[in-house]
Formats: structure tokens, sequence, C-alpha cells
């Protein structure tokens, strides 16, 4: 995989320039082409000439780390907007996770959460300031095709990293056993069957980054998939997490949220949420497929 133009937000904040410094990085590791974005809802009144500080920002940048970077003030003053029409055409979007804010927020989902729902192109959510290229990728799949298309995303992104896959079997049916009062035996039985499957179905992803086939890692957990994901992540000690998403009706991820948001807000490492939507421009990775419930949710 190969990614030709990346896409950063900054409003000047420190979890945002961090978010700058992680595109650099990816952007000089694919010899990729970085704008850098400058949006916010309430500016800061010490930058007066906010374009003249992007562009300063744009340079540094370009020296440390070698790359083409172009500054762009979309300057709506709607960081969802802004942030929609800068991914347009773009091969990944790269910002720090942003929290709802006051009644506005609450009423119409935080930042973050409508980004990821229309975002044409994947989403790199940066929560920690950059050491260095990512060591340890984390790979959340489900076994749709949209899982085939993230673990080349994924693997991609940084081709040195060590790379595990990770599934969480779910469990709905086996309670629906228990509360039946099947036996221990057939409700462990059932388990078994469940995690023997996923096995089985794991080995046709461990091949979807044929060069790293003998470095790619599998693990598999039970149950609830976001909760099961961050707990093996604390285990792995990864830094960074990929994870689909499937978007559904808007008063659905208002009520109970998605796997993804959940996820981006219990962890403390990067995620990148790849859109089952997402179609890649010819010569870069798999288009991505249908995604079924799970982890892509």
């Amino acid at each position: 995989m190969h990614l030709q133009t990346i896409v950063a937000f900054t409003d000047f904040s420190a979890s945002a320039e961090h978010a700058l410094d992680r595109a650099a990085l990816v952007a000089a590791s694919h010899g990729a082409r970085l704008r850098i974005v400058y949006s916010t809802h309430t500016p800061d009144p010490r930058f007066v000439d906010p374009y003249a500080r992007l562009e300063q920002r744009a340079r540094q940048l370009a020296r440390r780390h070698g790359v083409t970077v172009v500054a762009q003030d979309l300057g709506s003053g709607d960081v969802v907007e802004d942030a929609l029409a800068a991914a347009a055409g773009a091969d990944l979007l790269v910002l720090d996770r942003r929290m709802p804010q006051g009644w506005r927020a609450l009423l119409r989902g935080s930042v973050l959460r409508r980004i990821l729902r229309s975002s044409p192109c994947p989403v790199l959510v940066v929560q920690r300031a950059p050491q260095g290229p990512y060591q340890r990728k984390l790979v959340a799949v489900d076994f749709s095709d949209t899982s085939m298309a993230l673990v080349r995303y994924a693997g991609g992104l940084e081709a040195e990293a060590q790379l595990q896959l990770y599934h969480a079997v779910d469990l709905r049916d086996e309670a629906k056993l228990r509360s039946a009062e099947a036996s221990v035996q057939a409700v462990q039985a059932y388990r078994s069957k469940l995690l023997t499957r996923a096995a089985g179905r794991m080995l046709p992803l461990t091949s979807a980054y044929d060069a790293r086939r003998n470095r790619v890692a599998t693990a598999i957990g039970a149950g609830d998939p976001a909760r099961e994901l961050a707990v093996h992540h604390e285990a792995t000690g990864a830094d960074l997490i990929a994870v689909g998403y499937t978007r559904r009706p808007a008063l659905i991820e208002w009520l109970v949220g998605t796997v993804a948001g959940r996820v981006v807000q219990s962890v403390q490492c990067d995620v990148l949420v790849f859109p089952s939507h997402y179609a890649q421009p010819p010569g870069t990775a798999a288009r991505s497929g249908p995604a079924v419930r799970g982890l892509s949710a």
C-alpha cells in the first residue's frame, strides 16, 4: 500500500500539533504529500494571523521530515465541514480527539463522531505525542471483506511495525444457552466451537499482507468487542489500534455509540478508524466490502 495524499488538522493546541507531527512521520514513510489545515470553532486571540503561523509550521515539518507540506486555511468556522471538505480525495485524515462542547454538541454529536460518520477516507485519531514510527499495531477484525481491506491498509501504514490481528467472538448466543439452563459442558463446548471457528477464519487474514506473513500474530478473545479490545491492548502495549467502522442510523449511534467510538474513548494510544464505505484509488490496497456486526460496528 502506498499513500499519496495525507490531510492533517490543527487549531494550534498541543494535542492538535501532535497530530501534525504524526501525519508528517507517516507522510515521510510513504513519500506522500501532506496538507495541513487550520480550522477551529473558537479562534485563539493570540494568533492574529493563523495562516501565517500555519505556513511557518508547514515549513518546519517539511524541513524536519523531508516531505512536501502545503498549508491550507479553509476558514469556514465549522471543523466538521472543513475536515470533510479537506479529506475529499485524500488517502488518510489525521486529527486529534475532540470532545463535545455544550448543548449544541450534545444534540448534534461530538466533532469526532460526526467526522468518523462521514469521512470519505480512513481517519487516524492521534492521542499521544509521537516518539517515532509505530512499533506495535493491533488490528481488530470481524472476518468481513472490510477486515481484509483493513488488514492491508493498517499493515502498510508502518510497514516495519509488529502486527497482531485480534477478534472477539460474540457470546450473545452463549448467554441464551445459559438462560435456557443448558449444562456447563454444553456451554463450554459451544464456546470452544466458536473459538476454533474463529482461529480457522484468521488464517486468510494473516496472508492479506503477504510480504510480512511470518510477522503477523493473532489473538482471539470473547465478549464485548470494544471492551475486550481495550483489555487486550493493555496486555500488548500496542501504540496503534486499527478498527473498522460501519455507519448506522444517526439516532442509533447517538444512543448506543459505535465500537470505533468506544475504543477511541477507552484507550490512550492512537486509533485508526477504517470506514467500510472507503474505496481506495486504483493501485493501492483492496477496496473495502460490506461489514458485519462486531469489531466493525
